[in-house]
Order: C-alpha cells, then sequence, then structure tokens
C-alpha cells in the first residue's frame, strides 16, 4: 500500500509564471473531481516544453504527481532522475520513490533511492524525512539498531517547526527503547558487498559497502531526549491497557456496513486515530478510504487541503489505537497513531 506523505515543494524559481499557475490551477481541478481535465493542463505544459530543460522536468514532475495510477507516477519519477539529474525536483522524486519501493516491501530498493539522496543531497531540504523513512525501511528489514540510529539523526535534523515530522520521528522511537543504537553506521547501500583488490600476500577481504547515514553530534542528545519521552510514554500506554478488562476488541470486517466494536465504545469517538496514507490528490485519498470502507473499517478523509490524510476510528485511549494499527499491520496495512481531528 503506497504511503505518501510528502508536500510538493514550492515550484522552481526558473519555472515561468505562466507554468506555475498552469501546475496550480491542474492540481485544483484533479483534487476537485476534474481529473482528466487537469492532467491535459500538465500535458500541453509538457507539450510546449523543450526536452532536456528544467521546465520540462517540471512538467514531467507534475504529470507523475497527479497522475492516475502509482506505475505512471514511477515512470515520470525514474525519468527525471535519470535524465535530469540537476532538477531541483530530484531530492522530492527519490524520496516518493523509496515511498513506492516500501510500498511494495522491496526494502534493498528502498535503501538505494534513500542512499543516494543522503549521498547527494546531504543538506537537502528533505534530509531529515529521509532519515525518517529509512528507519521505517531498517525496521521492516529487522535491523533495530540502524533504524533507531537513522531516526535520531531525523529527529537532530528536524525543524522545531515541523510538528507532524518530529511527532511521527518520537512515535517511531517507541521502538527503540532498550535497543542499543549501532555508533558507527547507519544503512549501507543496499547492493552487493564489494570487494577489495588481492593482497599480494592475503586472500581478498570483503569490504562492507560505506554506510550513509551517521547520526549528528546532536543525535546523542536527541536520543536520550527522546527515549526518555518514549519510555514515559510506553508506561502510560501500558497503565492505560492494563485499565481495559476486558482486553479490547480488535476491529473485524462487518458485513452489515455498521460502526467496528471496540472496547469501551464505537470507534466513531475518540481522542485517537490510525492515520494510513496522506496525498497530495484528494481523489486518490478518497479511493483509498473507499477501499477500506469495503474491508469493514471505518475510513475517512482528513483535510480540506493537501495533503489529505486517510484515517481510521476515534478511538478512546492511545493504547487502543495502538493496538489497531498493530492489527492492521499483520494485514500488510502500515499507518500510525495520530490525535484525532
Amino acid at each position: 500500500m503506497a504511503v505518501v506523505c510528502l508536500a510538493i515543494p514550492a515550484i522552481s524559481n526558473a519555472q515561468s509564471s505562466s507554468d506555475s499557475a498552469a501546475f496550480k490551477r491542474a492540481q485544483s481541478l484533479v483534487n476537485d473531481g476534474n481529473a482528466v481535465i487537469g492532467r491535459a493542463i500538465v500535458d500541453s505544459v509538457i507539450a510546449r516544453s523543450a526536452p532536456g530543460t528544467n521546465a520540462y522536468a517540471e512538467g514531467l514532475y507534475w504529470r507523475a504527481i497527479l497522475s492516475a495510477t502509482a506505475a505512471d507516477a514511477e515512470m515520470d519519477y525514474r525519468r527525471i532522475i535519470v535524465d535530469y539529474p540537476l532538477s531541483p525536483r530530484v531530492e522530492d522524486v527519490l524520496l516518493r520513490l523509496a515511498q513506492l519501493e516500501l510500498a511494495r516491501a522491496d526494502y534493498d530498493g528502498a535503501l538505494q533511492h534513500l542512499n543516494r539522496l543522503t549521498l547527494e543531497h546531504p543538506t537537502g531540504a528533505t534530509r531529515a524525512r529521509a532519515g525518517y523513512w529509512t528507519a521505517r525501511v531498517l525496521f521492516e528489514k529487522n535491523d533495530a539498531p540502524r533504524a533507531c540510529a537513522a531516526n535520531a539523526d531525523a529527529l537532530a535534523r528536524t525543524s522545531p517547526d515541523d510538528t507532524e515530522l518530529r511527532n511521527q520521528i518520537s512515535y517511531l522511537n517507541q521502538r527503540c527503547v532498550g535497543v542499543a543504537l549501532a555508533t558507527s553506521s547507519s544503512p549501507a547501500p543496499a547492493t552487493t558487498p564489494v570487494m577489495t583488490a588481492p593482497a599480494p600476500t592475503a586472500p581478498a577481504p570483503t569490504a562492507v559497502a560505506p554506510t550513509t547515514v551517521t547520526p549528528t553530534a546532536s543525535a546523542s542528545d536527541s536520543i536520550r531526549r527522546v527515549n526518555k519521552t518514549a519510555k514515559a510514554e510506553t508506561t502510560a500506554v501500558k497503565s492505560a491497557s492494563a485499565s481495559q478488562k476486558p482486553p479490547m476488541k480488535l476491529p473485524s470486517s462487518p458485513k452489515d456496513g455498521k460502526p467496528t466494536m471496540v472496547e469501551g465504545g464505537i470507534s466513531g469517538s475518540g481522542e485517537y486515530s490510525v492515520q494510513i496514507a496522506a496525498y497530495n490528490v484528494k481523489s486518490q485519498a478518497e479511493a483509498m478510504a473507499t477501499k477500506l470502507k469495503k474491508k469493514g473499517y471505518e475510513a475517512r478523509v482528513s483535510g480540506t487541503s493537501a495533503p489529505f490524510r486517510v484515517r481510521i476510528g476515534h478511538y478512546t485511549t492511545e493504547a487502543q489505537a495502538s493496538a489497531v494499527m498493530r492489527s492492521l499491520k499483520a494485514k500488510q496495512i502500515n499507518g500510525f497513531v495520530v490525535k484525532a481531528e
């Protein structure tokens, strides 16, 4: 399942004002359900742009953003990183490609894109978010020490104003309580090991590929601070869980379409939800919510402007929402707990 939660960066200064207005109009039309007209506008901009220019790459980027399918988007994303490596969109494109790889459980493929991003754009605008997604991929690979190191590094790089990303990182860091962090490495590129040239008197040693994410000097302080917070949150969650007797009933897939029942009441009221995805295009978010509803979940689209978030349920306690999140993950649906709107 694609989990896309990236805001669209500002349009390049090199882009003409007319093209900029056209892309904004196209996005508005697609969000409002007029996808055919919106995509036609983007195609017209591409048609009048000269191949090999940043203007052409910008058109490909917007065509990918507003595409009807992930496969169509991926084709344009890959074309950008191959044919337009100097485009200001490359950072964002690499991150989106990593998310697509993660959605289909190609963890090594996701790490390749993330490693390239951190190597080529070490101080870029998406560096902190890349660290967070690197941690998520490494957790899926059961490499908790490197995942926690990448997550701590991401927190150290995150702007205090980016509340949503900081919350995601802090929540993910709960999995790091008691984990010994990798001290000198984070994810190595997902490639076969590099063999060194044979020495004159000894067999050729195998050299591990270079790592690409090293916690910053402030990461250690961030690790201690976040672990302290995570321990407190974990204790609160355990206390909340202990007070729920008998054990909570996890959501099922009711055939009658009625709201899912959990211990303590209907999931239609409460302070916590499980966020499944976020999209820049409202119709894509609505399509995802519809799929989840067909499976019996109380899914909805939250937000009146991009990103449009797909969320499930309203749960009384964070412990209930966390249990639902784990149940969803067992069904290959990834998400994280958030405060309900």
